[in-house]
Order: C-alpha cells, then sequence, then structure tokens
C-alpha cells in the first residue's frame, strides 16, 4: 500500500512538473477582485425597468472569471423539456465569453464569442454588489431595453488541488481541430467562430465550442426554429464538473446544464496532452471512410491556475 501510493504521488508530481503552466500570472488587480471566481446562478430577474423586475423560474447557470480579464457565462433553466424546438432552446440557453475590465461598482464586457451571432463582438456594461460568497450583477439593455439582474454564489476552490489537475485548471481558446488519422493526417479539418473551454479550481467546467464563421444575425429581437438552428449548427455549449485521471492523461466532463436538454446527465472522456502554452484534447476513434479517426482538439492558454485562483499556493 505504502509503495503504491509513493509510485502515484511520484507520478503526480512527474506530470504536474512536465505540464507546469509557463505562463506568470500576475496577482488579479485589486478592482478584479470581487467578481473573480467560479460562481453558481442562484437568483435571476427580468423586466421592463428596474421597478418591474420579476423572478425567472428555475434558473441554473455558471459564471466564471479570471483574474487576467477572461470570463464565460452561461444562463439557463433546469428541467427543459426535450420538446423544446430550436428557438425555444435558444431562448432558454445563453452563453458567451470574452474579456472584462472593472472600474469601481462596474463591470465591462467585451464579447468575443457569443451563442446569439448577432451579439458577436459587442460591448456592454453590469453594475455589480459584492456581499460575502454572493454577487449580483444587474445590466440593462442598449436602448433601454430589458433589465436583468442576476445572483451568483461564489463555489470555493478544492481545499486541496492535485499536483496533477494544476496544469489543466485555466482559460483554453480554441485554435483548431479534426478528423486525424493514425499517420497524424486531418482528414477533414474544422472551423469555428471564436471558442472556449475552461477547466476551474474547484472542479467544474465550462465550453462554448461555437459554428463556423459566417454565422447569420437574426431578422428579429427573437430567433424563428429556422434562424436558431442555423446559428447553432455545429455549437456545443454545456457546463458542469470533471476529473483529471494522470496515469491514464483521461478528463471526464460531466454535464450538469447544455445548450441541447437531452445532454443534461451526460458525460464525456477525452484524452489529452499539455505541451505549454497548447492542450490538445483527444476524443475516442471512430472510423471515417473505413479508417479509424480521432477528433482532435488543439486550444492555446489564456488564463492559468494564478489567474483562476489569485490567492492559490503550493
Amino acid at each position: 500500500m505504502i509503495t503504491t501510493r509513493v509510485v502515484v504521488v511520484a507520478l503526480g508530481a512527474l506530470l504536474a512538473a512536465q505540464l507546469s503552466p509557463s505562463v506568470s500570472a500576475q496577482r488579479a488587480p485589486a478592482a478584479m477582485q470581487p467578481i473573480v471566481g467560479t460562481w453558481q446562478l442562484s437568483g435571476l430577474e427580468r423586466g421592463s425597468s428596474a421597478q418591474s423586475l420579476a423572478r425567472v423560474p428555475n434558473p441554473v447557470g455558471m459564471l466564471i472569471q479570471s483574474g487576467n480579464g477572461y470570463v464565460i457565462e452561461i444562463v439557463s433553466q433546469a428541467a427543459r423539456p426535450a420538446t423544446l424546438n430550436a428557438s425555444e432552446q435558444f431562448t432558454t440557453y445563453q452563453a458567451f465569453w470574452g474579456t472584462t475590465t472593472v472600474e469601481g461598482a462596474t463591470a465591462s464586457y467585451h464579447v468575443d464569442g457569443h451563442l446569439d451571432p448577432g451579439r458577436m463582438g459587442q460591448r456592454f456594461t453590469r453594475s455589480f454588489e459584492r456581499k460575502g460568497t454572493q454577487l449580483v450583477l444587474a445590466d440593462t439593455a442598449a436602448g433601454g431595453g430589458a433589465v436583468t439582474r442576476a445572483t451568483w454564489e461564489r463555489i470555493p476552490e478544492l481545499e486541496a488541488l492535485p499536483d496533477w489537475q494544476e496544469p489543466v485548471v485555466g482559460f483554453w481558446q480554441w485554435t483548431g481541430a479534426g478528423l486525424l488519422n493514425a499517420a497524424g493526417t486531418n482528414l477533414r479539418p474544422a472551423y469555428r467562430d471564436p471558442s472556449v473551454i475552461v477547466y476551474t479550481p474547484t472542479g467544474h467546467m465550462a465550453v462554448l465550442y461555437l459554428g463556423p464563421p459566417g454565422r447569420k444575425p437574426f431578422a428579429g429581437s427573437t430567433p424563428t426554429p429556422d434562424e436558431a438552428r442555423a446559428a447553432w449548427q455545429g455549437s456545443v455549449s454545456y457546463y458542469g464538473t470533471y476529473i483529471v485521471q494522470p496515469k491514464t492523461r483521461t478528463m471526464f466532463h460531466y454535464q450538469l446544464g447544455a445548450a441541447n436538454p437531452t445532454a443534461v446527465g451526460g458525460s464525456f472522456m477525452r484524452n489529452f496532452e499539455i505541451k505549454e502554452p497548447q492542450v490538445t484534447l483527444i476524443f475516442p476513434p471512430t472510423t471515417l471512410d473505413g479508417q479509424q479517426v480521432r477528433n482532435t482538439l488543439t486550444l492555446t492558454r489564456l488564463a492559468g491556475v494564478r489567474d483562476m485562483w489569485p490567492d492559490f499556493r503550493r
């Protein structure tokens, strides 16, 4: 038993040394400190004005904010039925990622990627209030539109973050993908609008992989089923928890919320390789034109463990 434990600890230490982030993260600016962390949605209100806010039933979601300014946010509703059409799925699941700056009690956001193609590249501001483990964010749509107030509860970081999990933690931006055969030839390259996957020091994760460039904005404020289907074509978005297995270099994703209601409760297995500043995610094998291929994604680090958890100490 003692020998086995020593071998496992040594393997974890070796993997951490091989995969340790080469990026040097600074402590989050003081202005950013109140909003940094992994947050779970606990309350959501919407209305035409601050005086007419009404509670949205069964809100669920995840907000992840790094100290160096990267953010991903997913907002949805629990128990969405599988019978929703594409437009209904879209209006009950919103997701974006981008960057944030903070001045006083105001956070300014730039949208790098959004499920709604009309929101790509937009900027908006929110007021915020931090009370202990609770964060309240309020925003007003451009032109005096609907008001939204979201209440988030901070999820605590793991008390003993494993050595081998530390290199995985961070924001990772999608740079390329495709179906690779045994010789390493990319038989079917893939292209996407700016996309990310995020692993947090709380053991949570979130994904926003968008469809190929050229998605068309909607004609109205609410998409038709055909417009929503076209916007979501090729997109993948969910959030949940993850486990890192150091010996086999595999990760398991467990979906707590997803754009596709039928995916909630499901799980994925991915092999991974980290060669800073990149991570490669390798899917289980499949067959294409009689050849065994594996869907392989490459991503570049945007934030590391000390950006995600400024108080982290090993």
